[in-house]
């Protein structure tokens, strides 16, 4: 139990066909909202951090605040980091107790992608960390407001890439965005089928908030085994704040975590 690799939880999870939550968290309210989410559901947990994070939560701090609270818990949980786009972050991270790290080198070519991605691996093996990638790309929040700038995923350089890089996990793009969508995502699950089919280690899927319940669970039958969240957490949090902005802060504090425990819940829940 308690801290736990990548890999470790997600070659459990394909094998069983479930999915495992990744929650974004950049403040103690929202740690503890997971973690308890997690103990209640007797759920794996992906901790998550962001490199835009670092004007709320330090690192060198809140890294190992991170670590503490995997370590206490009743569940599997992995510290990982999201989304970093140099060996740089990647490194730091690793000295931080990480014991899971994603490089994103998606919007780079092919041979550069593999390049980056091979060496992040070859860094994370020394701390026994894991590694995810991405491979196609996901948009960002450059595509808020127009959803159709996905460069989907390739199955068969998909198997290539995870075969050259060897890494733990790989996001794929199959019709998902980061960020709030504007209108009805439009999953590839013909092309999520034959992903599974070709690449030889767990499928990962971002911008999962806003994709409808009765999709998740189809992904997730259909191999996707990570699934990330982030703006779920951020509007329970915000909603919590709006309905409760005349109480004292050490109330409203734990509203908050309350608010993000329940959203965290609903997730861990939909994914079993």
């Amino acid at each position: 139990m308690s801290l736990a690799t990548l890999k470790e939880v997600l070659d459990d999870a394909r094998q069983k066909k479930y999915g495992v939550g990744n929650f974004d968290v950049f403040n103690l309210e929202m740690l503890r909202g997971v973690i308890e989410a997690a103990e209640e559901t007797e759920s794996p947990v992906i901790l998550a951090y962001a490199e835009s994070f670092e004007t709320l939560a330090d690192i060198r701090h809140y890294g190992k605040l991170l670590r503490s609270y995997a370590e206490a818990a009743s569940v599997p949980v992995v510290i990982h980091c999201d989304h970093a786009v140099t060996l740089e972050e990647i490194q730091r991270v690793l000295e931080s107790g990480f014991t899971s790290v994603m490089i994103d080198a998606s919007d780079k070519t092919f041979e550069e992608n593999v390049r980056i991605t091979r060496k992040a691996v070859e860094m994370a093996r020394p701390f026994h960390a894991s590694v995810e990638s991405e491979i196609g790309h996901v948009a960002g929040l450059e595509a808020l407001f127009e959803n159709d700038h996905n460069v989907f995923t390739d199955p068969e350089t998909a198997r290539k890439f995870a075969e050259a890089t060897e890494v733990d996990a790989l996001a794929v793009s199959i019709g998902n965005v980061h960020g709030v969508y504007r209108k009805e995502p439009d999953i590839q699950f013909e092309l999520l089928e034959r992903l599974e089919q070709e690449v030889p280690v767990p499928l990962v899927l971002h911008g999962a908030s806003g994709i409808s319940d009765e999709d998740t669970r189809r992904m997730v039958r259909c191999g996707i085994t990570k699934v990330n969240y982030y703006t779920d957490l951020c509007i329970a949090a915000s909603d919590c704040i709006r309905q409760n902005a005349d109480k004292h802060y050490y109330e409203l504090s734990k509203a908050v975590v309350d608010a993000v425990k329940e959203a965290a819940k609903a997730k861990m829940l939909l994914l079993k």
